[in-house]
Formats: structure tokens, sequence, C-alpha cells
């Protein structure tokens, strides 16, 4: 009963800081507020706090659904010719972050190893797997560059992509096209989902609660050409609170592990990756001019990609462009990047 008083109370204080967020006109308010104020309160104050790890889970879910009712057959087909752009925007951010990794070792004092797995965008739980089966990675250090990161990305970006036009672009589903809502399509979609989930949580790939439906959304409206169904805005609301409670609630005695002298590396790295990302956005806006800077500013950011859908949402930007991106990226690093460089670090450490 104690536990559940406290998961409630949790959840007040995010839906109002949200809420007041939206009032006074910050960006991403119900992603946001619930970030800000329960980091704060957590750092600040003896207020004892909880959020069920199911909660953040039902927020991805309903999430992936919203971005994976982005991907209709013209879309998908319409990727296929930002798939050079993809390699490009990928090998270039994975080769400056490593660079800014070496910026991050002198300024911090922390190893190689250490710098290197905590500055590539590949996922929280990921790097700090792959830190573990370096002997001179510091795995505490890592997470906290992740976590940070994250935080630091999910803080500015949106800031940023509010003083730029809006995108143009449909996210939504009609309801003219719902009216012909078709229950085999659903099943269907629902069928794929889980074993999506299923296969994924196996192989330990990461957010397995948002790519699930994502690509399940996908394969259906693809062969269908039909839309599955649309999330209702006040469970889109509701998910973001979800989401923005656990990332402030992530953050836990970060006082206790962050030092000047680290926060000051964490922070001048990922404002120099930002920068990075806004100049490669602006490029790309010559060489595919179909779609907008705030698109391909959003897919190059080197956030989580629940916290960069969201962004799209918010801001128009075209969601199945900026998923994409940030798949593609996910699975480099994860599948590529990330082995190689374990396996290097661990080779020439050796040596």
């Amino acid at each position: 009963m104690r536990n559940s008083w406290i998961i409630l109370r949790t959840f007040l204080l995010a839906a109002t800081a949200g809420f007041i967020f939206d009032r006074i006109g910050i960006f991403l308010p119900w992603l946001l507020g619930p970030m800000v104020s329960l980091l704060l309160l957590r750092q600040y104050t003896k207020i004892e706090f909880e959020w069920p790890k199911v909660l953040r889970q039902i927020g991805l879910i309903f999430l992936g659904i919203q971005i994976g009712s982005s991907f209709t057959k013209p879309s998908i087909v319409l990727m296929w010719s930002d798939f050079p752009l993809m390699v490009l925007m990928t090998i270039s951010i994975v080769g400056v972050a490593l660079l800014l990794s070496l910026l991050f070792m002198k300024m911090s004092g922390e190893t190689i190893a250490t710098s290197v797995l905590g500055s590539l965008p590949g996922g929280l739980s990921q790097m700090v797997l792959l830190s573990e089966e370096v002997k001179t990675a510091n795995s505490t250090v890592v997470t906290l560059m992740q976590t940070f990161r994250i935080f630091v990305v999910v803080t500015v970006v949106p800031f940023l992509t509010a003083w730029i036009p809006q995108g143009s672009h449909i996210n939504d589903v009609s309801i003219d096209e719902l009216s012909t809502f078709n229950l085999v399509h659903f099943v269907i979609f629902a069928v794929l989902g889980i074993g999506f989930f299923v296969g994924m949580k196996k192989i330990h790939f990461p957010l397995p609660e948002l790519m699930a439906p994502i690509l399940s959304m996908a394969i259906v409206q693809f062969i269908t050409d039909h839309p599955v169904v649309e999330v209702p805005a006040i469970v889109l609301i509701l998910s973001q609170i979800f989401v923005g409670a656990h990332l402030g609630l992530q953050l836990e005695k970060v006082r206790d592990k962050l030092s000047f002298r680290l926060f000051n590396a964490i922070v001048l790295t990922n404002l120099a990756l930002i920068a990075f990302c806004a100049g490669m956005a602006y490029i790309q806006t010559f060489i595919h001019p179909i779609n907008t800077f705030l698109d391909f500013f959003i897919s190059a950011a080197p956030g989580g990609i629940a916290e960069m859908s969201i962004t799209a949402l918010e801001t128009g930007a075209d969601l199945s462009t900026v998923t994409s991106f940030h798949l593609f990226r996910i699975f480099f690093i994860l599948l590529i990047a990330g082995p190689v460089l374990t396996y290097s670090l661990k080779k020439w450490l050796k040596a």
C-alpha cells in the first residue's frame, strides 16, 4: 500500500510539472517537465520516489505504435533513397564521437577504453555491457556518461528545435482513413509485435518495447497499404510522462558520482557533438532537399530513439525519416562499431 502511494505521488508530481511546463510554453512539456522536476526533487529533497519499470514499458509501447504509424508504404519506399545518407551520417557521427572521446580522456583523466565506450551513442545498456568486457574500462563512468549524454541531448536539442521553423509533415493518421478499421490487420500487427518483442528480449536488443511495435506497424502498413490504429492524444501525453519520469529518476545520486571535472568533460564533448550534428544536417539539406533541416537535425542528434522520436512528433518533423536514421545508427554501432572497438581495445591494451 505504501509503495502504491509513493508511485501515485511520483506520478502526480511528474504530471503537475508537465502541466506547468505546458502552460508556460516550455517545449516538450510532458517529457521535460517530469524529467527536470523529478531530477531536482531527487537531488535536493528527501522526498521518496518510485517508478515501476512497467510504466516506462507501457509508455514506450504506445510511443512505438504512434511512431510506427508514420511508416506508410510511400515513406518506406522513399527510405531507400536516404540509405547513402544514413551511412554517411552514421559513420561521420561515430568518427567524431571517437575523436571527442580523446578530448574527454584528456579533460577527465579516464582511460581510453572508458572514454571511447562512454562516448559512443549506441545505447546505455549495450555500451555498459561492452565496457564490462574490457578490464581497463570503468563501467560506472560509462553508465554515467551514457545517461548524462541522453540528459544533455534531451535538454538541449528540443530547445534548439524550438527556434527552427516547424515541420509540415503529417505524422497522424486521418480520421477518414481510420474509419475503415480492419480487425484482421490489427490482430496481425499484435501477433507480429509480440513475436518481435520476445525475440528482441532474447538477444538483448535495445528498447524492445519501442522497437517491436514500430517494426510490426511498418510491416503491416507496407503490405496492406492501410493504417492500423491511431493513438489518442491523452495516451501520448501519459506515455511522455511515463518516459520522462523514468529519465528524471535514472540519474539517482548523480552528485555522488559526478565530479566537476567529469561534468565539464561530458557537457563540453556532447555540446561539440550536437554542434557537429547540426552542421551535418545543414549539409544534408543540400544533398537531399526533399527533407528539411529539422528532419536531419533530429535524425543526427546523439540522443535515444525514444526521446528523439518524441521531439520529432512534437515539432512536426518526418517521423519515419528520424526513426529510420536512428535505427540504422543503433544497428551499425551494436553490430559493427561496438564489437570491433571492444575487440581492438582488448587486443591493444594487452599489447
